[in-house]
């Protein structure tokens, strides 16, 4: 669904069931393979940062799916196939499909966990990069976010749509 993400040397492939691929960009040599538990559609773009790769699966509207966070680091050179662990996990009903990924925080839009385009169920979170951490939440959104988180400078807020057919607009605050 989604293209390869290249970054330090590296190309990341989204696979189905869940997998995710590392291959060196010069050699094309396999580095590692990432398998979720929950397996899935590689809905969302592998976006890199600081050395890690961002990304979520989708398995149904109703079913639990994983957004993760994997190292880019290829902890056994002599395993092509390494079965890579992630950093960490954040698990709920529906899926996810785009995020905006910086140093101090992940945004990423989810499915609501429900089947149609009204329902008011689906969320924005905000994740810590380095741990998962579900650091604030938003809800109430009509219908699945599938679409790219847009961050824009000039008025600092972020952009995105729904499957419901509403445009939307969110600011992250610091504390």
């Amino acid at each position: 669904i989604n293209g390869p993400t290249y970054a330090d040397g590296i190309v990341l492939v989204g696979l189905s069931n869940g997998r995710i691929q590392a291959f060196n960009a010069d050699t094309l040599e396999s580095l590692w393979l990432y398998t979720d538990p929950l397996g899935g559609q590689p809905n969302c773009p592998i976006t890199v940062s600081d050395g890690y790769a961002y990304t979520g699966f989708w398995n149904s509207e109703i079913k639990n799916a994983s957004f993760v966070c994997i190292s880019l680091t290829d902890e056994d050179p002599g395993e092509e196939k390494e079965a890579k662990a992630p950093t960490w996990r954040y698990v709920q009903k529906g899926g996810f499909y785009w995020a905006y990924v910086c140093r101090d925080y992940v945004l990423v839009g989810t499915d609501d966990g429900k089947s149609g385009y009204t329902s008011k169920t689906a969320n924005v979170l905000l994740l810590d990069p380095m741990s998962g951490k579900l650091l604030d939440s938003m809800t109430g959104f009509a219908g699945d976010i599938r679409s790219t988180i847009c961050y824009d400078k000039a008025t600092n807020a972020f952009y995105f749509d729904s499957k419901g057919s509403y445009f939307y607009r969110v600011r992250v605050q610091k504390d």
